[in-house]
């Protein structure tokens, strides 16, 4: 037996999409597995099937464990056959532990029992053993988590090695990471990469989801390569090669993955003030504490640093998301006063938010109202009527120019892939021609063609005359992209360093010595 998980020949269809057509997928003992693909190539969908979220015979085609035909009615009968899952959304339970989230669908079963004691019809649980068996597991897992830890005072990055812990807990054959880096910092992607290589030395097989080619290249002992739903190629570590995998991926050869902007930056837009913003939860500390800077026409302002460093909490505050303690805030040399997002957007100041599903979109909604809500003024006749036809042109221009892949505009976004949805939310913040446009991590979960689609439209953005404020935890984007850079820790300005001065390890040096001298 060559493969402990393999798919044969998936096909997969949707209303006016073929999401999968013959897909074959296979990973070995003790293998990682990396799978890569633009968006909406069919992982998600492929991923969904191979979870049981889709379940057999509502696709045609067959799935493989140890060599046995297995069939899933849902994600559990995924599980009891050895496949793993840790979903790209950070998903746990705050109100438990450590412990009660990695044992929630277990706490009743009789294994978690001191001496192996049945206890039938208990309401109650053993802590001390559960405690006891997510110590162990974390050991071998080499988590390291806090079996007692409240979840709500864990890092992002923290949650995400928690969410793995859970699928480990079910002992899976083959562990499917789905996007799991998208929000982590650098260092909490070592640690993730730590994890992942000490379960393939136990034998664990892995299948590594992600749109980050310098993962891909690192961590992965082979590469399969998904495009329009089909599969396109196959690489051994021995035969890696950045620029083919990236053709294969996107179709065409990308020379540039970072395109040069040359246009003048002109006068101050958007200038702050000594911003500071309560803490929501602790008493006599605030999130972000005297930010004070300023953004010029056709410039790219970099916001450096950690993650939580507060620079989505200053954002969050510019717009009206947040409520200001204090501090003051302009906009081409008129003072503003916003007290929500509404007022943000109609004094022309935009975001796009790092959490798109919260903040950017309607998930009940198609893209053509959720592109067009951010403007309708634009779209109306005697203040009043919508103009459907002209709404659905103007929506059309920027469903066209960010290439989202879906059977036309009056599509769902709930159904869209992440990297479209992310797609979506940009255009409707471009569809309210902004003087000032916030990008919070605005290629997150998208892969490298429809990255340099985003640079370029950046780039066109600041062209035309409009403020940014870039925010990214991929380092290389972030320098790439900026005239300029603001470093943040700790919820304050810790330095301005310009384009030519700026390096990595100046960043850096910056934000993680502040980082860990605050005190706090």
């Amino acid at each position: 037996m060559e493969y402990v998980l393999e798919a044969k020949n998936i096909t997969k269809k949707f209303p006016g999409v073929l999401a999968n057509d013959n897909v074959c997928l296979n990973v070995k003992a003790g293998e990682i597995l990396g799978l890569i693909g633009e968006n909406g190539a069919g992982k998600s969908t492929l991923l969904k099937i191979l979870t049981g979220v889709y379940p057999t015979g509502t696709y045609t085609g067959e799935i493989y464990v140890d060599g046995k035909l297995i069939e899933c009615s849902d994600a559990r009968d995924a599980m009891d056959h050895g496949i793993g899952y840790v979903p790209q959304e950070t998903n746990v339970l705050k109100q438990f532990s450590v412990a009660e989230n990695i044992f929630m669908s277990d706490l009743r079963l009789n294994r978690i029992r001191p001496n192996n004691q049945k206890l039938n019809n208990s309401l109650f649980v053993d802590f001390k053993s559960l405690y006891k068996e997510t110590q162990r597991l974390l050991e071998e897992s080499k988590i390291d988590l806090d079996p007692r830890a409240d979840v709500r005072k864990l890092s992002i990055g923290q949650q995400q090695m928690l969410m793995i812990a859970r699928a480990l807990a079910t002992k899976p054959k083959v562990l499917i990471l789905d996007e799991s880096t998208t929000s982590l910092s650098s260092k909490d992607v070592e640690s993730l990469f730590d994890v992942v290589n000490n379960l393939k030395k136990n034998g664990t097989s892995i299948v590594f989801v992600t749109h980050k080619m310098e993962e891909i290249l690192e961590l992965t002992d082979r590469v399969t390569v998904l495009r329009d739903g089909k599969n396109i190629s196959t690489f051994d570590r021995n035969e890696y090669d950045k620029n083919k995998i990236i053709a294969d991926m996107i179709g065409r050869k990308l020379t540039n993955l970072y395109p040069e902007r040359q246009c003048e930056i002109g006068e101050v837009v958007f200038r702050a003030q000594n911003l500071t913003v309560d803490h929501p939860y602790v008493q006599n500390r605030n999130l972000v504490e005297n930010i004070s800077f300023e953004v010029r026409a056709g410039e790219v302002l970099g916001l450096a640093g950690l993650v939580g460093a507060g620079r989505s909490e200053v954002c969050m505050a510019i717009i009206g998301a947040t409520k200001l303690k204090s501090g003051k805030m302009q906009l081409n040399g008129k003072q503003l006063k916003i007290k929500n997002t509404e007022d943000a957007v109609k004094n022309g100041i935009c975001l796009v938010s790092e959490d798109r599903k919260k903040y950017g979109l309607n998930l009940s909604w198609g893209i053509n109202r959720n592109i067009s809500i951010s403007n309708l003024r634009a779209v109306t006749k005697m203040k009043f009527i919508v103009n459907n036809k002209e709404m659905l042109k103007r929506a059309g221009m920027y469903f066209a120019s960010m290439s989202i892949k879906a059977p036309s505009l009056k599509t769902k976004v709930s159904t869209l892939s992440g990297g479209n949805q992310q797609k979506v939310v940009i255009a409707r913040s471009l569809n309210a021609e902004p003087k000032l446009i916030i990008l919070d991590e605005p290629t997150k979960g998208i892969d490298v063609g429809s990255k340099n689609e985003i640079y370029n439209i950046i780039n066109d953005l600041a062209s035309k005359g409009v403020a940014i404020i870039m925010i990214s935890s991929e380092l290389p984007e972030l320098m790439a992209m900026s005239d300029r850079f603001i470093v943040m820790a700790e919820g304050r300005v810790v330095g301005e360093i310009s384009k030519q001065e700026a390096t990595t390890h100046r960043i850096m040096e910056m934000a993680v010595t502040t980082f860990k001298n605050t005190g706090k």
